[in-house]
């Protein structure tokens, strides 16, 4: 009797895996507005609801991606089409900063202040406050370049 049970759900395992499909799958998003969520210091991108945030930070897939982030193999979260995206991304020069000209279009504004900034959590800068724009945007609309992360 207790062969017949361990073989019932040894098939029926099987079967889920089959179904769904490898673990470690990542679906396309549907656009690089998702949200998903990030911390200060990790270097994947989360869901809302994974294990592995303790805090979390909100932001869109497209930013997360530019970042050089990875999806989490825990939560799975979407990844972008190859066609979405700026296609752009940072990189640092042999002091360590990146050059203005490297840097992504897309800004963050704080909820009060004048500048513009590379990161959402630029000083005092409150993550879940700040808003994202273009830095054309940004500069049309009078904000100027943060000389701490620019």
């Amino acid at each position: 009797m207790k062969k017949a049970i361990v073989s019932f759900f040894s098939v029926l395992t099987a079967i889920c895996i089959l179904i769904s499909g490898p673990c470690a799958t990542y679906s396309l998003a549907a656009s690089g507005d998702r949200t998903v969520y990030i911390t200060k210091t990790g270097k994947c991108y989360h869901e809302s609801y994974c294990s592995s945030l303790k805090s979390s930070i909100e932001t869109t897939l497209s930013s997360a991606v530019e970042r050089g982030l990875r999806p989490c193999s825990k939560c799975n979260p979407p990844t972008l089409d190859s066609t979405q995206g700026s296609g752009k991304t940072a990189s640092t020069t042999k002091s360590g900063s990146t050059t203005e000209s490297e840097k992504s279009d897309t800004v963050w504004i704080s909820a009060t202040g004048s500048k513009y900034h590379s990161i959402d959590h630029c000083g005092t800068m409150n993550p879940k406050k700040a808003s994202t724009m273009s830095r054309a945007d940004a500069i049309a609309r009078g904000y100027t370049a943060c000389s701490k992360c620019w």
